[in-house]
């Protein structure tokens, strides 16, 4: 079975978030599940799935499986969640012996070192829920829900085929098997800070983002009002659960 995009569409409105009518908001996700998908449809490769049973974008079970990922990837929360492991002792000896630190000032070290590893991890994703907010309007679809390979968002153009793009928190943030996916494709980089410097990179965003008031102070903002909120959220859903 061929794409559909009319059942496409009528998949996606069933499967959004639950709001107060078919806001600008929700019909821009729609689409870009859309979008998404035809994309995929006609470069079956970049479809990332684990398993056997690969959604078949010409059905409409295909089709709800991935509306339910792409819109679960958009509803998941970014805010940093807790430490999952527990610190090697040995650590603390080492810093004991060799800089002096006291065994109190370890096991603080070692909780503030979590905290930050698990605040470092979410930074990559709150940066792609950055740019979807601005670029959702000026015609850029964002690839959340973890099933598009190499590609974060991409754009269609007037004349055909697409600009894809893919986003990377730092310069040295990839692998060098995942660098080879993109080799021989169309798929631009671009990434947000210099691992060495700690300078931005927004300058060289890709032509077609720049003039549309992204910058790292913008990031800033968002990524303050979006945790408040989500803290907000998250604190409201535990109290409920007492």
């Amino acid at each position: 079975m061929q794409f559909d995009p009319k059942l496409a569409e009528k998949v996606a409105k069933a499967a959004v978030p639950e709001v107060s009518g078919l806001s600008s908001t929700v019909a821009g996700l729609v689409q870009s599940f859309v979008q998404v998908c035809s994309f995929l449809s006609q470069n079956p490769q970049s479809l990332s799935w684990r398993g056997r049973n690969v959604p078949d974008l010409g059905s409409q079970s295909g089709l709800e499986v991935l509306a339910q990922k792409y819109f679960a990837g958009y509803r998941a929360s970014d805010f940093p969640g807790l430490p999952g492991t527990v610190p090697d002792a040995m650590v603390s000896e080492v810093m004991q012996a060799a800089y002096g630190y006291s065994a109190a000032e370890c096991e603080r070290i070692k909780l503030e070192h979590q905290h930050a590893m698990c605040a470092e991890n979410c930074v990559g994703a709150l940066l792609e829920r950055y740019l979807d907010s601005v670029l959702r309007a000026h015609g850029w679809h964002w690839c959340c829900g973890d099933f598009v390979r190499a590609v974060d968002f991409l754009r269609p153009l007037p004349a055909g085929g697409r600009e894809l793009l893919q986003i990377k928190n730092r310069d040295n943030s990839e692998n060098s098997s995942s660098s080879a996916i993109r080799q021989g494709t169309l798929i631009q980089k671009w990434f947000r800070t210099y691992s060495r410097t700690g300078a931005t990179n927004w300058a060289n965003l890709p032509a077609s983002m720049q003039g549309l008031g992204l910058s790292e102070d913008g990031f800033v903002q968002f990524v303050r009002r979006y945790l408040a909120k989500e803290r907000q959220r998250l604190v409201a859903a535990q109290n409920s659960a007492v």
